[in-house]
Parts: structure tokens; sequence; C-alpha cells
């Protein structure tokens, strides 16, 4: 029963006709790259990447996350289902597998980094009471597949977006507050608080922009964590 769910969803992938599908996305050059969960971050500078292969209400979406010297942190593979889809609200299930490579430091047994593997179950949604403001809120659980790694963590976040502010005439701004809780069980527990805020000129075709995180909770091995960059969409 423990992978009967990312079976199942595995399955519904694989038969789906993908050749109509829409493909988005983008890639983020970062100054510190910062994980989905922003207590997490790289320390160095980073290229992010994300897409989305969608058809119907399926969808795709890996995450290449590299250093700058191209070497791994980072890898996502989730698989969607739209479960509710209006112009109000939006709720999707997801399964994803993932992969953190932690550098050792020192190299053991000539090993540069450690591999760890997850695999999680997501619920994530949004509901839109005005045109440019959502409320978006997500249930994440991951647990370990393999040794070495955390035996399992819980995510819980809401956000607020305020999307397309005008500032003048041609300044595009938009801003993400959000406050979530984390448990990665043996390490830390607590309460968080971050945000993200993009600037863009209306005829540029990428945009600039600022995500910074705060511990609520006291939590030893946690502090505030800020990363800056360039996001060009696909």
């Amino acid at each position: 029963m423990k992978y009967f769910k990312l079976i199942v969803f595995c399955w519904a992938i694989a038969t789906t006709n993908w050749a109509a599908a829409q493909t988005s996305g983008n890639v983020q050059l970062t100054n510190n790259g910062v994980a989905p969960a922003p207590v997490f971050a790289l320390g160095a500078p980073a290229i992010l990447s994300s897409t989305v292969i969608r058809k119907g209400k399926f969808y795709f979406n890996p995450e290449f996350n590299l250093g700058m010297d191209l070497k791994p942190w980072t890898l996502y593979a989730r698989v969607g289902y739209y479960l509710i889809e209006n112009k109000k609200l939006t709720l999707a299930l997801t399964a994803n597998t993932n992969w953190f490579f932690m550098k050792n430091m020192p190299v053991i047994n000539h090993e540069e980094f450690q591999m760890q593997q997850y695999y999680s179950f997501e619920l994530n949604g949004e509901y839109k009471p005005f045109d440019n403001q959502k409320f978006l809120f997500s249930y994440w659980r991951s647990d370990r597949l393999r040794l070495p790694g955390l035996l399992f963590e819980n995510f819980v976040n809401f956000a607020y977006e305020f999307d397309h502010l005008k500032l003048g005439a041609k300044n595009i701004i938009t801003t993400k507050p959000s406050i979530f809780y984390l448990e990665d069980h043996g390490w830390l527990s607590g309460y968080f608080t971050a945000q993200t805020t993009t600037y863009q000129k209306e005829n540029w075709k990428c945009n600039l922009f600022l995500t910074t995180c705060w511990p609520i909770s006291k939590m030893q091995g946690t502090e505030f964590i800020w990363n800056t960059g360039v996001n060009i969409p696909f």
C-alpha cells in the first residue's frame, strides 16, 4: 500500500495522450538557490528550472535545480491532477518523487554528495476573490524512500498574492506574503513567514525577484534567508 497511490498516478500519466499537450515553465538565475520550502538554501548561486506539461486535467512538472558548476542540488518529478478548476477555485492533487543532493564536507568514501530520496503527496489550491488577487494554500507530506534522510516532513503553507500591480505607467509589481508550518522529523518543527516580490517593466521578457524567509519560532539551525535574481519564463 505504501506505493499504491504513486503507482496509480504514474499509470494515469503514462496512458494519457500528450500529443497536444501545453508546455510552460521558467528558468531562474539566483544568488542563493532556495527550495520550495524556503527554509532550505543551497548557499551559493544556482540555476533553478521548472517545466509544466499539461494535457486535460493531468500535468507533469519536472524541476531541475543546479549549482552554477552544473552539479545537482534538488530534482523533482511531479504528476498532478486537477480535482477542481474554475474561475474562482482551483484544487490539484499531486504525487512527487524528489531527490536531494547534500554536499559532504569533507568528502566521504570518495563521494562528494549524499543523495536522499523522498516521495510526497501534495494538495495545492488557490481561490481568486478578485482578478488580481489570489489566496493560495498547500499541504505536502513527504516520506523517506531510502536511507539516508529524514523519516518524514509535513509542510502547510498559506499565501496571498497581489498580482500585476502598477507602479507608474510601465512598472509592474507582484508580491506574495506567506506563513507556513514545517515539521522535519527529528530536526525542526515551527512556523515561518516568507515573501516573494517581483518587478518587471511592461516590455521586459523577464522579471527580477526577491525572496525572503524568517523563522517565527526559535529553532536551532534556522535563520533569515534571502534570495534574488532574474526569472525568465517560457
